[in-house]
């Protein structure tokens, strides 16, 4: 089961991109320990009730480092919790915990807790410091890349996975800046493209030889058996290898999986997240289960996505790989709804599909799908 905590809409940078922009548009809202204690009670109760075999807690906002005391709370918390319902929770249940931060406010004494805890870090880096301070900006307008460059090293001795955000000013390079994190000595990288609804042909042309650039690079790391996870093309390659579609293999928008906005409304996603009055896709609330009427069912119309596929879609051979297709947050953030396709991303998934599926069968031809899965 996984459980994402918003447990700030407060954050020290403003980046460009930011697709909270609005709906955090006063970041100022926090959880309180009411609403974290339920979420946790909540998360132990249904894996009890679920027989499921682990629970994954992720903190993210905001700058969710912002309130490092409030992450240590929540994982004592947890920890105890699952250590009392030990004998009520599968023989072989596993919890973990995850923080997504932009790595600027890292401390000797946070990064020592965080390996003390095991935590997975997910950290936003857009590449060098000239790439990275295009869009990545504190609150007075200052590029973040210097403070985050200390803990670098520490981040690589953590594992922590890098994800990088392209925008139309990002694209000329992008294969350079992402091969720039791995010579860090991070293993472990994926990157998003911001679609704002203004890319160009002429920028689409751009990432082309950026794309064709990246999979090249791929490759050889792969013929040479390196373990390094490049997802922007090693997702869609395992896909592929595997026969699953995108909803089942990177979606976290199901029934075992639970969004908590800071004032304990629950979302199928993070990025329906917010704390706002009538926001769009709220599932519930988290004191509910004091009263026992939480279902946590997904609303119609999330079902609906979730069950069927478009019918504008109908007949393309990638639909089922397809971010514009199969995943409900890229939709919602690019179109404001569930039920339409962007042309943007439909124009970058037929990009990148055909890129990774010539790849593919080179790949499949010399060493075959065991040395990317």
């Amino acid at each position: 089961m996984n459980i994402q905590l918003s447990i700030t809409e407060q954050c020290n940078l403003r980046c460009s991109y930011c697709y909270y922009k609005e709906t955090h548009a006063k970041r100022c809202a926090v959880m309180s320990d009411e609403v974290m204690e339920a979420t946790v009670s909540l998360a132990v109760q249904k894996c009890i009730e679920q027989k499921q075999p682990d629970l994954n807690i992720t903190f993210f906002g905001g700058e969710p480092l912002l309130r490092m005391d409030f992450i240590k709370k929540t994982v004592k918390l947890t920890k105890g919790l699952v250590k009392s319902h030990r004998a009520e929770l599968p023989r072989d249940f596993t919890l973990s915990f995850v923080v997504n931060t932009n790595g600027t406010l890292f401390t000797d004494e946070i990064v020592r807790y965080l390996k003390k805890e095991k935590f997975l870090v997910y950290l936003s880096i857009d590449g060098p410091e000239r790439k990275h301070n295009i869009s990545r900006k504190t609150a007075d307008g200052k590029g973040s890349f210097k403070a985050i460059r200390p803990f670098i090293p520490a981040m690589v001795d953590l594992k922590a996975v890098v994800l990088m955000v392209v925008t139309q000013r990002h694209v000329r390079g992008l294969a350079e800046s992402v091969k720039w994190v791995f010579r860090q000595g991070f293993k472990s990288v994926a990157t998003c493209v911001d679609f704002d609804g203004s890319w160009t042909g002429e920028d689409f042309d751009s990432l082309v030889v950026e794309y064709e650039k990246l999979a090249r690079f791929w490759y050889n790391a792969k013929k040479r058996g390196s373990d390094i996870y490049l997802g922007t093309i090693q997702d869609k390659v395992t896909m592929t290898f595997l026969g699953v579609r995108q909803k089942h293999y990177t979606c976290y928008m199901n029934p075992d999986s639970l969004a908590v906005a800071a004032n304990g409304n629950t979302f199928p996603c993070t990025r329906f997240i917010s704390s706002q009055k009538d926001a769009p896709y709220v599932t519930g609330n988290v004191f509910d289960m004091r009263s026992g009427i939480y279902k946590g069912v997904l609303p119609r119309d999330v079902r609906r996505f979730m069950e069927k596929d478009r019918k504008e879609c109908g007949g393309c051979a990638i639909r089922q790989r397809c971010l514009a297709h199969e995943c409900g947050c890229t939709s919602f953030y690019t179109t404001g709804t569930l039920d339409k396709v962007s042309p943007e991303v439909c124009t970058h998934e037929r990009i990148l599909c055909a890129i990774c599926d010539e790849y593919a069968a080179k790949l499949q031809g010399i060493c075959g799908p065991e040395s990317v899965l």
